[in-house]
């Protein structure tokens, strides 16, 4: 049946717009579960202009709410595709039969409105926001599967009484819930919900995986207790049956269709330059963030190309390098030679002070909304507020590679040699050469991390924590014991198995990636920067996992067809360098050199906040903060996340 789409301006939906269009989306919503007993109007209005409030920084552009019988939305955009006001969301449909509130962008979503419009359906907007309204009404839930993008959206069906909510394949658009007061409460931060419930109660398994480990494991639960996070690749529906959820898309080996005869390569190449040009679809201009890497490098090749052959809708690219000057990893003259070989590149250095983080050290750790891995999530933070300055609203990275495409060699290492010892002990002895030799891993780490894939992983991360970092003396016995079997990983050594592909399957669908994309949603929306990433197309995703290892990874050299498809376009020194290292900040440094910094961890370890903490021995934390000679392998960093986490959220139960 077609569908003309109605203009929002109802009665029950509000709408307000800034005039500068300075500041991607976030959504918020009350729901509830009960049809026969629910609130007034106002009482959804004024949650939900609270709830919008707290998440301005994701869409200053305009703002709205929708409230109707049992439902009420809320929304904050950031206009990036379609920027008049009939874009504005909250979205109904002209039969007032379907609203939706949508965060991300459907890269495809011009394909899939020609398609809508050969059945007879009418657009009234150019937006991605009415094609996911459209395609519901004519596909249904399964509309999902037509979708290449990130997302995380909210649809209420008046016909059917049903709430449809849904979160992109990789989960790098984020969607938090919780029951409460018989309502559902969803947001796309958690400080949101925070603020309309006290939710001042953290989750004591999480908070144990991460002092412990470092982790923020996808499991679908939250820092906040009681509060759920909808996983990756999953539907949330709540109709006259209950709440309940599924997946619809789960990574796995073999999901690529292989059709006809096939060149990986050529299909690499094509994949790749594809989920690049999609990218660039927006009607604001793109950057794209660089390093002196073979991602972030690949991307800015492949774009130059675009424009030099007429296929990208910007004639020119400003690329942004975050320069930390005099340190060792700082890729900064790399990516100048890089540049030199792109005519239609423009780079831009952006000299990041990291040490002057301590001056709203508390301010960004409340807008992070988790505890977070690592300093470097501080200095991702400030790289994005320098973008924000120049006037960056949608810029592009390289995240997703490294774990596809087995980039990091320190982690895969084990892992990959197993499968190695599986073919054949010649082959074993020749990869083992490889990574001690040309990678420069020691014999002793490439034995041990060959026993960390074959034994439990829980097992391995409690020891090194308790040996090699040495923080499990410092938590109190009986946390350890009540979380420690919380932590449940999903890769398991499997004799005569593809151990290599299921450990970098773990890395992405529950244990590594989910904490890199949390923190780089949340820091670049908190400067209202929209990042998008090509890797994280789930084409190329699962056209990794139907290549044959060898082409990841062999004697040494990681990301192999990578560096053999678009690296041969690339400078030597960036497609020839096994020197993976990561995003990395010089923290120790900061902790024992940078006078604000020290005073601030001083003043921190002394509060009563921090003594008082039932989870850990303050004093035996103390003694270690004040060693002259400072354990580099100790989670410094996790201790002072973690309280001033508990403080600026006011929890109550450490």
């Amino acid at each position: 049946m077609p569908v003309v789409l109605s203009a929002c301006s109802t009665l029950n939906i509000t709408n307000t717009k800034k005039e500068d269009k300075l500041n991607m989306c976030g959504i918020n919503g009350i729901v509830s579960t009960n049809r026969t007993d629910y609130h007034s109007t106002h009482w959804y209005r004024s949650k939900l202009e609270r709830m919008n409030n707290q998440i301005i920084h994701r869409g200053p552009d305009s703002g709205g709410i929708y409230t109707e019988q049992n439902v009420g939305f809320g929304f904050r955009r950031l206009s990036i595709i379609d920027l008049s006001d009939h874009a504005n969301q909250p979205m109904v449909n002209t039969d007032r039969n379907v609203v939706l509130i949508f965060n991300g962008e459907i890269y495809n979503y011009i394909e899939i409105r020609q398609s809508l419009e050969k059945k007879g359906h009418v657009f009234k907007t150019t937006s991605d926001t009415e094609v996911i309204i459209t395609s519901y009404l004519e596909y249904g839930e399964e509309c999902v599967h037509q979708f290449n993008g990130m997302w995380a959206f909210a649809l209420y069906d008046f016909i059917n009484h049903k709430l449809f909510c849904s979160r992109d394949r990789l989960g790098v658009k984020p969607f938090y819930y919780i029951e409460n007061q018989g309502h559902l409460f969803f947001s796309s931060e958690l400080k949101a919900l925070h603020s309309v419930l006290k939710l001042n109660e953290a989750n004591l398994a999480k908070t144990y995986e991460y002092l412990a480990y470092g982790y923020r494991v996808n499991d679908g639960e939250t820092f906040l207790k009681g509060v759920n996070e909808l996983q990756p690749g999953s539907n949330l529906i709540l109709d006259q049956s209950g709440l309940h959820t599924h997946k619809y898309w789960t990574l796995k080996p073999d999901l690529f269709d292989h059709q006809g005869s096939f060149d990986y390569h050529t299909t690499y190449t094509s994949l790749f330059e594809d989920a690049v040009r999609l990218r660039y679809r927006s009607d604001v201009p793109v950057a794209l963030l660089l390093s002196g890497g073979l991602d972030s490098s690949a991307i800015g090749k492949v774009t130059d190309n675009l424009i030099q052959n007429g296929r990208l809708g910007q004639s020119e690219v400003q690329a942004y390098i975050a320069s930390f000057p005099g340190y060792q990893h700082d890729e900064t003259a790399i990516a100048r030679e890089f540049v030199k070989t792109c005519k239609g590149i423009k780079l831009h250095e952006m000299h990041i002070e990291t040490g002057k983080v301590t001056q709203s050290l508390a301010k960004t750790i409340y807008g992070l909304d988790h505890p977070v891995f690592s300093f470097s999530t501080i200095a991702h933070n400030n790289i994005m507020t320098a973008c924000k300055e120049r006037g960056i609203k949608v810029i592009l990275n390289g995240q997703g590679s490294d774990e596809a495409f087995a980039g990091y060699d320190r982690y895969n290492a084990g892992a990959y040699l197993i499968n190695q010892l599986q073919k054949s002990p010649h082959r074993f002895i020749e990869e083992f050469r490889a990574l001690n030799k040309k990678n420069g891993w020691s014999c002793q780490y490439l034995a041990l991390q060959i026993l960390k894939s074959i034994s439990s992983q829980t097992r391995t991360a409690f020891y090194r924590a308790k040996f090699q970092e040495k923080s499990i003396r410092h938590l109190n016995p009986e946390f350890v014991k009540r979380n420690y079997h919380h932590y449940k990983p999903t890769y398991k050594f499997s004799p005569g198995q593809d151990n290599f592909s299921n450990y970098l399957l773990y890395s992405i669908n529950q244990q590594g990636l989910n904490h890199i994309l949390h923190y780089e949603d949340v820091s670049s929306m908190n400067q209202s920067i929209e990042v998008r990433s090509p890797f994280m197309d789930y084409r190329l995703m699962e056209f990794a996992f139907s290549i044959p290892p060898e082409l990841k990874m062999k004697e040494g050299v990681t990301k192999l067809i990578q560096r053999e498809t678009i690296g041969k376009m690339l400078p030597d020194i960036i497609t020839s360098n096994r020197n993976k290292v990561g995003f990395k900040t010089p923290f120790n440094k900061y902790l024992q050199e940078d006078p604000e910094f020290k005073k601030m961890t001083n003043d921190l370890i002394n509060s009563n906040s921090f003594r008082q903490k039932n989870i850990w021995n303050s004093d035996s934390l103390f003694r270690e903060f004040k060693k002259e000679k400072v354990n580099e392998n100790f989670p410094f960093w996790r201790i002072i996340n973690l309280e001033i986490w508990s403080q600026v959220y006011s929890i109550s139960n450490l």
